[in-house]
């Protein structure tokens, strides 16, 4: 069927809902994170900053308006009560999943739309290739319960699945998708077991939703990143692309509206994580879900999304996210390649090694943010070895320094005036340091000190010895007493006569 043809019968197999035209952000533009370094100079690149109605919002010169809307909040969060768990939720498990991982080339979702740089770097792929993998995708070995018991030892607390990615795929048995399980998996629902799973393991729902949707407008869109050069979904380039017709908004509108409810109404998720819009406004999504958390990658959200470690550094979050009073979360591939499943060699089979996971997840915490940590599974269903000497590890670690990154309510001075991340309780402290850090060589600083009640290392009680001088606290562990390949924790209990208001998390 035609697009034309099939946007007169969309139109008319649609439940009735209310047409409110979205703008469907980043459709042309790369959506990977950019470098805060000039790549030709290697000199930092420095923001503007513009203050409106009393919050601070930077812009980075290099970026398009929809990597920098990643680190901005427009408009109010959810004020509603059912809400209000996100910011002590620490960490997330995102999955990419679904043709993308399918696709042997690549695990990239954006290989499809064209770039002189990836052609020349052979990494692109015509869409209509990647669409394909569609017939062969059939995860027979999927066994969303054993993700998520292993996600709820490691210490995960909510998880997000991609229900539909920019592909159009759609991983739910929708009467609406044009491309997804109905079509070629007889109806299999993908969606239904990791919902399951997350209930039966305490961990909150969460869904990826695309407001983009390549197939949905393949007929008509421009697969270049390019405007000068027209590239259609077989990578062919072409002189010309058919005109949308004036129907096509409406469509596309109540396409992914149709969508959008149906999964509400099937699975009652708790997260709407959108990415290139929501699929319908934040304002109609609360009202088919009260008490929903959403973030700001559509019309209306709740927190913002740094993406990737380096866009969750300090000076980008303290100022302006955390002073503007918003909530936030860094997501962020742990593995290499891709967010979804790349099968060369050395890609997705790899993982981060779990003191580094630990030490950013420490990292976000100590602002007051979580951590959506992402791993692709592989298209059979399975997680990759990996992944499971990782939660094995954070388990172990969880078992004895889980409350320096849940139950907290502050973060300590660092980077200002510490050399490792801290996480408060109020006047205890939690000051975690990798496997090189915390010892004689390189041992834990603080400046502008209180002088301790006690200085102990976490995760087996031994007191520490350290040094307090000239309002300075020196604390290193003994060689035989440091975990190795895990973060070690030391909580400082500084005492009730110090005054931890200053450290107290103002935008929860």
């Amino acid at each position: 069927m035609s697009t034309p043809t099939l946007l007169l019968a969309t139109l008319s197999c649609l439940a009735p809902i209310a047409a409110q035209s979205q703008v469907v952000p980043g459709q042309s533009e790369d959506g990977s994170a950019a470098s805060y370094t000039d790549s030709k100079t290697g000199e930092s690149i420095t923001p503007t900053i513009e203050v409106r109605d009393g919050k601070h919002y930077y812009t980075w010169p290099h970026w398009h308006e929809w990597k920098n809307f990643k680190m901005q909040m427009r408009g109010e969060r959810t004020d509603h009560p059912d809400a209000q768990w996100w910011p002590q939720a620490g960490l997330g498990l995102f999955m990419h999943w679904g043709i993308v991982s399918e696709f042997e080339p690549t695990g990239e979702a954006w290989a499809g739309r064209w770039s002189q740089a990836k052609v020349d770097s052979g990494r692109f792929h015509p869409q209509s290739d990647i669409w394909a993998a569609a017939e062969t995708f059939n995860p027979t070995k999927y066994d969303a319960d054993k993700w998520m018991a292993a996600a709820e030892e490691a210490g995960f607390t909510y998880a997000v699945l991609t229900t539909k990615h920019h592909d159009g795929y759609a991983l739910w048995d929708s009467d609406h998708a044009l491309l997804g399980v109905r079509q070629h998996l007889d109806g299999k629902d993908l969606v239904q077991p990791f919902v399951d799973a997350c209930r039966n393991h305490n961990i909150r729902v969460g869904f990826y939703y695309s407001g983009m949707d390549w197939y949905f407008e393949r007929d008509y869109m421009n697969f270049s990143h390019s405007p000068k050069v027209l590239i259609d979904y077989h990578g062919k380039q072409v002189k010309s692309l058919p005109q949308r017709p004036p129907s096509f908004r409406q469509a596309y509108d109540e396409y992914n509206q149709a969508q959008v409810r149906e999964l509400i109404d099937m699975f009652d998720p708790d997260i709407w994580w959108g990415d290139g819009g929501h699929g319908a406004t934040a304002e109609q999504i609360r009202e088919w879900r009260p008490g929903i958390v959403c973030n700001n990658r559509g019309e209306g959200g709740d927190h913002a999304t740094a993406e990737g470690f380096h866009m969750a550094e300090p000076q980008y979050v303290k100022k302006p996210v955390v002073a503007n009073g918003w909530w936030w979360e860094v997501n962020s591939i742990i593995t290499r390649g891709s967010w979804h499943y790349d099968a060369r060699p050395g890609q997705t089979e790899y993982i981060m090694p779990s003191d580094r996971l630990l030490m950013e997840l420490a990292e976000a915490r100590s602002m007051g943010g979580n951590l959506l940590a992402n791993i692709g599974p592989r298209p059979d269903g399975q997680f990759p070895d990996e992944a499971y000497r990782l939660f094995d590890d954070m388990a172990q670690w969880m078992k004895t320094n889980r409350d320096s990154v849940f139950g907290i309510n502050g973060g300590g001075p660092w980077p200002e005036k510490c050399n490792v991340p801290i996480t408060c309780r109020d006047a205890v402290w939690y000051f975690h340091a990798t496997k090189d850090q915390a010892t004689a060589e390189d041992p834990i600083v603080l400046q502008d000190a209180a002088e301790p009640v006690s200085v102990k290392l976490m995760c087996t009680g031994e007191e520490l010895d350290y040094t307090f001088a000239d309002q300075t606290l020196t604390i290193a562990i003994p060689e035989g007493s440091k975990a190795g390949h895990v973060t070690d924790v030391v909580v400082v209990d500084f005492g009730p006569e110090l005054d931890s208001s200053p450290y107290r998390f103002k935008h929860w």
